[in-house]
């Protein structure tokens, strides 16, 4: 059965998103002089009204045009949440390219891996990363330009030769031309593992992220604040405290929201606990959105009580699922919370697939309904057929939100998006009656620590570049704090390897949370198909069988 979405649809987006966002963004600020598009969370004087953010992104499109980026090239931003991003990335978009974000964990091999493969051409860093983006570039012919940031004014040294200071970027004369660029052309190209491999570069088209955030504010217009009020509710008046990180989908999309809407969104720049429950008391947000690691320090952590959270009415939790048992938990604390919901979706549909609808019993069960113009089926992974209401199957969608492809990898976008325009989600769930939807476990292999994507491939490819290591696979463990914990079986083809040579190789060139922490079995073998596929489903069993012999 098709299951086609309960909320009226939405008019797909028929225009770039720099034309759909500056425009939104230049009647903020003639409305509201005054008002912040943009303010740091942990030195509020460091602000930007919407008239400044208009201004100063039409700064950076004039001076990437006079450094010859042109229509088609592509950006990338290494750095954490800052005033900043949002800034660059119109500018960026503004001149007719498309903005690639890259954690500002990553190491430089990582940064390397992600430069060559989107053939960017310029990049945006700041001095806690400039050197390791240098070095990274120094193979990437493409990549012409680095723009850097200035953390701090009290460093006696200046900038490395060739690195342009922000400072120089911002103060060029505006140019407001913006090009006449083709809706369904690339806008933003995020990574993803998807469901199986290494990471993929995204391709999102200027339609796929300005309908995702049409069908976002409309969602929340209806679904939400309807019900949480006020009755005359104003997006003005609203604040967002955005601490997911801009280079994902899900942080970059509720940027776009904010923008797009006129609310004021306070960045913070990473999990730093005092830091962020200081800015929940200081700012009183009244929605939050937020992640499980996160959810579960405010559910459990001792701190959280020093602090007045009182303000926050509405908690929207994604990219990991959130158990029955912490929900009760972190309700029984926050007792202002009226409503605590997760969300679902991935980066190749544009974030959110599935939204919450609050009237109904424990509205945290479950990951709410179809979004606006979205269709979805639950597919048999054994037989292929079609599964009615109350049966489990993997979760099948299709929308004019989704990716136009894989970077340079039609193979892995044909696995991932069949002929009839399915996205096969490697998500297994079951829908109720009225349409509510519950993620129940997953084929894909991906594994999600403390929110974060690790892709088995990428460390398996990397554990098989070792001298002593003859063959490898990976696997997720389930852990309470992380959501899982990554484990290595490795077969040695010298026996003087240790574990803590494996866990040490991958730690140099990896970002933290793509780190060995679930431990390293030594195997004679790992078990593959007869095409060569790794069964994880054997090492999995193999866990559980240990797990239950713990308890």
């Amino acid at each position: 059965m098709v299951y086609k979405s309960p909320f009226p649809p939405v008019p797909v987006c028929t225009e770039s998103l720099p034309s759909k966002l500056l425009r939104a963004i230049k009647k903020h600020g003639d409305l509201y002089p005054k008002k912040n598009a943009l303010v740091s969370a942990t030195d509020p004087t460091k602000c930007l009204t919407f008239h400044e953010l208009h201004t100063q992104a039409h700064s950076v499109r004039a001076f990437l045009h006079d450094r010859g980026f042109k229509v088609g090239d592509v950006a990338c931003l290494v750095l954490g949440n800052c005033l900043e991003w949002p800034v660059f990335q119109l500018g960026v978009m503004a001149a007719g390219g498309a903005v690639s974000g890259a954690s500002a964990m990553f190491t430089g091999y990582e940064l390397e891996r992600q430069f060559l493969d989107s053939h960017c051409t310029v990049v945006l860093t700041d001095e806690d990363n400039v050197e390791k983006v240098m070095k990274a570039a120094k193979n990437c012919e493409k990549v012409t330009t680095i723009v850097c940031l200035r953390n701090s004014s009290s460093r006696p040294w200046g900038l490395p030769q060739r690195v342009v200071d922000w400072s120089s970027v911002v103060s060029c004369k505006p140019k407001y031309e913006i090009p006449n660029v083709d809706p369904k052309t690339m806008a933003v190209l995020p990574y993803s593992s998807g469901t199986t491999g290494a990471p993929k570069g995204v391709m999102l088209s200027h339609q796929s992220v300005g309908t995702v955030v049409d069908i976002f504010k409309d969602h929340f217009d209806r679904e939400v604040f309807s019900v949480i009020g006020p009755k005359n509710h104003s997006w003005y008046n609203e604040l967002f405290l955005l601490i997911l990180p801009y280079y994902h989908i899900h942080g970059f999309v509720l940027l776009q929201v904010a923008l797009f809407s006129g609310a004021t969104s306070v960045v913070v720049g990473k999990f730093v606990p005092k830091q962020f429950l200081g800015a929940i008391e200081k700012f009183r947000p009244r929605v939050l959105f937020t992640v499980p690691p996160i959810l579960v320090y405010l559910a459990k952590q001792p701190l959280v009580l020093d602090f007045d959270c009182s303000s926050v009415e509405f908690v929207l939790c994604g990219s990991a699922p959130v158990g029955k048992d912490i929900c009760i938990e972190f309700l029984a604390r926050h007792k202002n919370v009226k409503y605590l919901c997760q969300r679902y979706g991935m980066t190749e549909c544009a974030m959110g697939s599935h939204l919450p609808v609050l009237n109904v019993k424990d509205p945290f069960m479950g990951v709410g309904k179809a979004v606006s113009n979205l269709e979805m089926k639950l597919v048999d992974v054994n037989n292929g057929k079609e599964v009615g209401v109350g049966e489990r199957g993997e979760v099948w969608i299709r929308t004019p939100t989704l990716m136009m492809g894989y970077l340079n990898r039609p193979e892995a976008t044909a696995e991932t998006i069949d002929k009839e325009g399915w996205l096969h989600t490697g998500d297994i769930g079951y829908m109720e009656a009225d349409g509510r939807t519950f993620i129940v476990d997953r084929l894909k292999e991906i594994i999600k620590v403390k929110g974060f994507q690790v892709a088995p491939a990428e460390i398996e490819d990397l554990l098989l570049s070792h001298p002593q290591i003859r063959d490898a696979a990976v696997i997720g463990i389930p852990d309470t704090r992380m959501g899982e914990l990554v484990r290595v079986y490795v077969v040695r083809a010298n026996e003087t390897l240790t574990e803590d040579d494996v866990i040490k190789f991958v730690a140099q060139k990896v970002s933290s949370y793509k780190h060995i922490t679930g431990g390293v079995k030594f195997v004679t073998e790992v078990s593959k198909s007869p095409s060569g596929k790794i069964l994880r489903r054997f090492l999995r069993d193999e866990v559980a069988n240990e797990m239950k012999s713990k308890i």
